[in-house]
């Protein structure tokens, strides 16, 4: 073979060399994205899986949420009350729910009392025990709540409605109206109930509305001012209200209560008695005239003269009984008297007409005598002086 076969032998057999190195090279490229193909595949399989795992279901890592609790069911009034919860999952929330009713609530202000929605907090990081503490400053009566979580996959769990009887106090008088004279006392019991075995020191005083005690000239004073009641029992406890002045106590109408109050964890809490009406009875007096004279003699066979003074009584506050009327001075022989008091009322405030009339005779004493009017009642005496003089006739 010529040295030009063999130079063209070799060409072909380069070429055919060449040709195959880069068919292999293409094939591995076809593995690798096929092989990138089927991994891509599986991913999306995986998250898929996934997926379909959060939405109702689970999966071998993913767990939907789901919670236990414990149900409180007692608490103390004042106190701080912790709640707490295990939330399984991924939760992106936990939510408590609760309402407050406190034991003294009336009609209107039970209205306006509205739920609490607030977060529970993890107690460690990466755990899952979630927290939230009431604090007693809140607790001021029997709590309901109840407690919800949920996921971003919209899987959510919640607990049924609770209740949490809180130990607490209230006080109860029978009073509706109270009537306190000077120099006299009323007397009322005042009773402290337990609810849900409270059992601590309450303390006792009374007041009118609107001031820390009662008015000046008059005191309350218990037997005892502490009390403790049993657990769910009562106490009863003896309310006396007095004047302490024999001279002035202030009349009128008043509104007062009785407030009882213990100390708990966060604070004094204080219940209230219902409204009561004490009436502080009082009057005053007016004599008209403040001088009047008499001529002591026969006159057309008239041997007795009448000589009347108009006392006009004021009744600041009613009274419950009568008052009683008298009068001192006048001379022992020949002159006497009497009191027209007619259809008085010292019941109701407002004035009321009453005559005294004395009566003179012809042998009465000549001369100038001061006269004192006394009117008592409700503790009170109360008195005015007049002039009475009783002449001789200069007739002949």
């Amino acid at each position: 073979m010529s040295d030009e076969d063999r130079s063209f032998a070799e060409e072909r057999r380069a070429g055919a060399e060449a040709r195959a190195r880069e068919a292999a090279g293409s094939r591995r490229q076809v593995y690798a994205l096929v092989g990138l193909f089927m991994v891509s595949v599986l991913v999306i399989g995986i998250v898929l899986a996934i997926l379909s795992a959060g939405v109702g279901g689970q999966g071998s890592w993913w767990q939907k949420v789901s919670m236990t609790h414990t149900p409180l069911q007692k608490g103390s009034i004042g106190q701080d009350i912790e709640i707490t919860a295990k939330v399984i999952g991924l939760p992106k929330n936990v939510t408590l729910s609760y309402m407050v009713i406190p034991n003294n609530a009336s009609f209107n202000t039970y209205r306006i009392i509205k739920p609490n929605n607030v977060y529970m907090l993890l107690t460690a990081a990466g755990g899952d025990q979630y927290s939230y503490t009431i604090t007693g400053t809140e607790v001021l009566g029997d709590i309901t709540y109840s407690i919800s979580t949920s996921d971003t996959y919209g899987n959510s769990a919640v607990t049924q409605t609770y209740k949490i009887a809180i130990d607490d106090f209230n006080v109860e008088w029978p009073a509706k109206e109270l009537t306190v004279y000077v120099a006299q006392t009323a007397t009322v019991p005042v009773t402290i109930r337990s609810y849900n075995n409270f059992v601590s020191a309450v303390s006792l005083r009374a007041v009118a509305l609107g001031l820390n005690a009662l008015p000046g000239g008059l005191a309350a004073e218990f037997s005892p001012v502490t009390v403790t009641p049993p657990p769910g029992g009562a106490v009863t406890s003896q309310l006396v209200i007095r004047s302490t002045s024999t001279t002035f106590i202030p009349s009128g109408l008043y509104n007062m209560k009785v407030e009882a109050w213990a100390s708990t964890q966060r604070g004094t809490i204080t219940r209230n008695s219902s409204i009561a009406i004490l009436k502080v009875p009082d009057f005053d007096f007016t004599v008209n005239p403040t001088s009047q004279s008499v001529v002591r003699q026969v006159i057309n066979q008239i041997t007795e003269r009448v000589t009347p003074f108009n006392i006009t009584v004021n009744i600041q506050q009613g009274f419950e009984s009568n008052l009683q009327f008298r009068v001192a001075g006048l001379p022992g022989t020949g002159v006497y008297y009497r009191w027209v008091i007619g259809n008085a009322n010292w019941h109701s405030t407002g004035n009321t007409l009453v005559n005294l009339e004395i009566v003179t005779q012809s042998v009465a004493t000549v001369g100038s005598y001061t006269l004192t009017i006394y009117v008592t009642g409700g503790g009170f005496e109360k008195f005015k002086q007049v002039s009475f003089i009783i002449m001789e006739s200069t007739q002949s």
